[in-house]
């Protein structure tokens, strides 16, 4: 059986000073400190290293390794408190205990899979249960490295997916794939099949990790645990009703891929996922919960609505880049999140106005402001729209050889001393007309994240713009950097006020500012306005301040709306006084009268 193994490399003093038969294990266990979890770690690390390393028959290692997890399961729970909440890329403290954290779970897998190894290749005296769990608890391992790795945007080694594949292998030819093993360390079920824990890791790398925002993929890898039976998983290969099928090979060193069932050319050793009631489950769970998270059935796990749309797309649709993309190394400033973007174009754009000059009261009016406002927006009877919708095309990154908003709309900005710190300094890899491959390479963190705003500026002809995208992927290498994808929403953004919520009290402190975006057809996207969360709802009017003018305009739809900004798309509105009026002191007594 060919599996990933470390050679029987151990000294005679390591042998001599390591506890490898079950006598030593439970002394060594008992002298343990606790108090120090820092030095018991370390202890417990260099142990499975240690015993790894020797040569040991499969009975005497089986039995020592189930004598040390709960102690395993407690080091990793405890390096587990320190990964909440990181920031990437990964740094310091961070960096080494994510390190750690991964050589322990790759260790304790290494530990039963000498046991399946040699019992396998070397006939070793273990009866058909214990080999059974044993294989099970280092697929486990493997699985637990897998949702390691998609919580911090890291790919995994072909390694761990070559012996995910043998061990499920393995154990259908040994015909316990199907059997239950008891497994007290599941946060929602008591037990599971080797199978299952194949499936689990299978789905969760089906959700391209890279994409999924902060904290979604161990809310996902949780609910698995209890859905992996809605999951069909044969050999007979079922396709879409496009013609594609999930499809994994046990012989392979690669993640399951979603590809046209023609384009397979053998079926030797393939497995196919059939996910018809799976997404069948989840889309009943998120059309009856509208946009609150809801409990996703019997694994009682808090997932977003949205998230669940964007699964079910993942699973469902072929991602295709529509823009060719040319591979670039230049420099780009960016700002990142919607309060730092505001600013960054404050402190860009309008140098010399104050907001209350800009917004509110004011009564300055330049050619500058009116051929801005005229080209970004234009107002009619009952219409509140960008002139035209703007084409990707117009402002493809890659050539930029004409000025996006036509004429001279602004002077460059005085020369300043110093950036303003919402300005940050990232590298360009690969431009297209619907996006940018960046790569930051500094040692601080980023502010990056999946699903934030970000606005890039952009020189032509010397006139600076900010384009506004979202970050869909992050991709945190072994060696440090980073690197994320942003798809472009908008070739520009005007920051405007939000004065009042013309159609309902509000307890929200007003003004607040927020962004305004053009159209696009290349997208088919209608203008949107991109505001703080959780400050306005669907059907609000809003009354907005931009450029010395108010416009009202009701919000209509949703777009994007993460934990940190919504995005609503709206059309023009007028709004009745009575909507607004004030009560009177006795308005609810006169009808009684």
């Amino acid at each position: 059986m060919n599996l990933h193994l470390p050679q029987y490399t151990a000294s005679l003093e390591e042998i001599q000073a390591s506890p490898n038969n079950q006598r030593l294990v439970k002394k060594w266990q008992n002298g343990l400190e606790l108090v120090n979890m820092g030095e018991t770690t370390r202890q417990v690390y260099k142990c499975l290293r240690n015993l790894n390393r020797q040569q040991i028959n499969p009975r005497s290692r089986f039995e020592m390794m189930e004598q040390l997890k709960p102690m395993v399961r407690l080091v990793l729970k405890h390096l587990n408190k320190h990964l909440h909440g990181v920031t990437f890329p990964l740094l310091g403290k961070s960096a080494q205990i994510i390190k750690l954290n991964h050589a322990v779970l790759l260790e304790a897998a290494v530990a039963y899979k000498h046991v399946v190894h040699d019992s396998a290749a070397k006939g070793g005296k273990i009866d058909q249960k214990s080999l059974m769990i044993a294989t099970h608890r280092a697929m486990r391992y493997l699985e637990e490295s897998v949702a390691c790795n998609a919580a911090i945007y890291r790919t995994d080694p072909t390694s761990t997916w070559h012996d995910i594949h043998r061990l499920q292998g393995f154990a259908e030819h040994s015909q316990f794939a199907d059997t239950m093993v008891v497994d007290k360390d599941y946060a929602t079920i008591e037990g599971s099949t080797i199978s299952d824990v194949f499936k689990q890791a299978c789905l969760l790398a089906m959700t391209q990790p890279l994409r999924l925002r902060s904290g979604e993929s161990d809310n996902l890898r949780t609910y698995f645990e209890s859905a992996v039976h809605l999951a069909s998983f044969t050999k007979k290969l079922i396709p879409d009703s496009n013609g594609r099928v999930h499809v994994v090979s046990l012989k392979s060193s690669e993640p399951p891929a979603f590809i046209p069932l023609a384009d397979i050319t053998t079926f030797s050793n393939l497995r196919g996922f059939d996910l018809t009631r799976l997404i069948s489950t989840l889309n009943d769970i998120a059309d009856s919960s509208g946009d609150a998270p809801v409990k996703a059935g019997f694994s009682k796990v808090q997932l977003e609505p949205q998230l669940i749309r964007r699964l079910i797309n993942t699973w469902s649709t072929e991602e295709k880049r529509r823009f060719s993309r040319v591979s670039t190394n230049r420099g780009i400033v960016a700002a990142i999140g919607l309060h730092r973007i505001i600013s960054a174009i404050h402190d860009d754009l309008q140098p010399e106005f104050t907001r209350e000059e800009l917004f509110v009261g004011s009564n300055i009016s330049t050619p500058s402001d009116a051929r801005l406002s005229d080209q970004l927006y234009h107002t009619g009877n009952d219409s509140f729209a960008p002139q035209t919708h703007s084409d990707l095309s117009t402002f493809d990154p890659t050539y930029r050889n004409d000025i996006m908003l036509g004429g001279e709309i602004a002077s460059s900005p005085a020369q300043k001393t110093g950036q303003p710190d919402t300005w940050l300094d990232w590298q360009v890899t690969n431009t297209g007309a619907a996006g940018y491959g960046l790569e930051w390479k500094k040692e601080t963190p980023s502010l990056a994240r999946v699903g934030e705003l970000m606005a890039l500026r952009e020189k032509e002809y010397n006139i600076h713009h900010w384009r506004i995208g979202i970050t869909r992927w992050i991709k945190n290498p072994n060696d440090g950097g980073l690197q994320i994808g942003v798809q472009l929403i908008a070739p520009r953004a005007l920051v405007v006020s939000v004065d009042s919520i013309a159609n309902r009290n509000q307890s929200e402190t007003m003004p607040i500012e927020a962004l305004m975006l053009p159209g696009m057809k290349t997208i088919e996207q209608p203008p949107s306005i991109l505001v703080p969360n959780q400050f306005f709802t669907l059907g609000d009017i809003l009354e907005i301040s931009m450029l010395g003018k108010k416009l009202r305009i009701e919000l209509n739809s949703l777009g994007e709306s993460p934990s940190f900004y919504s995005q609503f798309f709206y059309r023009s509105s007028t709004v009745k006084e009575e909507t607004v009026k004030s009560r009177e002191e006795f308005e609810d007594l006169w009808s009684r009268l």
